[in-house]
């Protein structure tokens, strides 16, 4: 379970270290900062133990027995809207999937991961 973590972590990192390399400094179009709410979904029995997203400019990580579901803060001001999470599942047919909302309507949903290891992320790049 330990292992299991740590590589989740690993992922995770990797995740949002690719995604945030640019080769220009100029700010781009759509570059402004957004007030978003993060959302997190997973089947009956799903355990989420692992939230990465950003709040400003900073990535938050949490990680914990977050239950099925987890909804963060309403209006987080972020110029990078992403989320990542990690569960697990009781079974093959559990799924988890990621939502960022913004003015209470869902605008990104991620796909749903399926298994009794889950891993979702979305973002609105």
């Amino acid at each position: 379970m330990k292992n299991l973590r740590n590589l989740s972590l690993i992922l995770l990192s990797l995740t949002f270290t690719l995604s945030s390399c640019s080769k220009d400094d100029e700010p781009t179009p759509g570059s402004e900062t957004k007030e978003v709410q993060y959302k997190i979904i997973g089947s009956t029995g799903v355990n989420i133990s692992t939230i990465v997203y950003y709040d400003g400019d900073t990535p938050v990580s949490k990680t914990g027995n977050f239950g099925s579901e987890w909804t963060s803060e309403a209006k987080i001001s972020t110029k990078t809207p992403m989320i990542s999470a990690n569960g697990m599942g009781p079974n093959d047919n559990s799924t988890l999937k990621a939502q960022i909302i913004v003015d209470g309507k869902v605008v990104k949903e991620s796909a749903a991961s399926t298994g009794k290891i889950l891993q979702t992320n979305v973002s609105l790049f």
